[in-house]
């Protein structure tokens, strides 16, 4: 059987995705690059980006003009890369992006300081059956699905002014904070996700919940933690078996004034939280 393929991209600031394959990718303003950029302040050979093993890449400078940065560090030397790194090549910003592991959470490192602590809407995107589907038709077409699907709820959840945290195997981890984004926007991305439902390249399924939150950052990225993310986690796996494809907690529901006309899908248990929870479903 053939296992899902992991994948990696950069995501360019026109909202466009660099998708890499197995081989190194060069980036500069020359014709032979692998991803060519023709902007002043990047050099013909600026940097490449190859695979290590057991996956994820490392980046190293070409001993270009102006230098290329990692979360605002100039790279002199090869550095590996990690989900969610921000990349400088002369003044031109990237996102550097990578597939987690179930439970490879983002780790924000030992010089992380608090940016935010406060409610937030946290949603998770998961692909239903991502593995069999794999075995069904292989590897690589099971790829282009999934870049296809990706390519089509990326700007859903971008344009609401959602940020993506993590992106955990076969599901995508968001969040919207509630100081900076109105209840209005956050319901409309919800609305888009469930239409989409219906014309996706493949199932998938939406869990959304509403609390608190502590962001952090430092040199490694972005880290989010809480018991509230904790519960969005449980949430998933706990309401599978109730068979909705678009699961919103109670808190969800009520900030999103989605409580009244939502389908009520009854009170139930959650791991490690104590009592029964109820939950909606669009």
């Amino acid at each position: 059987m053939e296992a899902p393929l992991a994948q990696a991209w950069l995501e360019l600031p026109d909202g466009r995705m660099h998708w890499f394959d197995q081989g190194p990718c060069t980036i500069g303003r020359g014709d032979t690059c692998t991803l060519v950029l023709n902007v002043p302040g990047i050099s013909r050979n600026h940097v490449v980006i190859q695979p290590k093993p057991g996956g994820g890449h490392y980046l190293s400078d070409l001993r270009s003009t102006n230098g290329t940065y990692v979360n605002g560090l100039r790279q002199e030397q090869t550095v590996a890369l990690r989900d969610g790194d921000r990349i400088e090549i002369g003044e031109f910003p990237l996102v550097y992006r990578c597939q987690l592991t179930p439970g490879q959470a983002a780790d924000s490192g030992q010089t992380s300081v608090q940016i935010h602590s406060g409610p937030c809407w946290l949603l998770m995107l998961d692909l239903i059956g991502h593995t069999a589907h794999t075995h069904a038709v292989g590897a690589e077409a099971a790829s282009a699905d999934f870049k296809h699907w990706l390519e089509l709820v990326r700007p859903i959840l971008l344009q609401s002014g959602g940020t993506i945290n993590a992106y955990l195997g076969d599901a995508v981890f968001a969040y919207w904070r509630q100081d900076r984004h109105d209840a209005g926007k956050v319901g409309a991305a919800l609305q888009a996700l469930v239409r989409l439902q219906a014309a996706a390249p493949r199932p998938f399924r939406i869990i959304m919940h509403h609390g608190k939150i502590r962001i952090s950052g430092g040199q490694q990225g972005e880290s989010l933690i809480g018991t509230d993310v904790i519960y969005l986690f449980r949430i998933e796996k706990s309401t599978k078996s109730l068979g909705a494809r678009c699961v919103l907690s109670e808190t969800a529901a009520v900030s999103l004034q989605l409580d009244r006309t939502a389908r009520p899908l009854g009170r139930h248990p959650v791991p490690d939280y104590p009592g029964e929870h109820a939950f909606f479903a669009l």
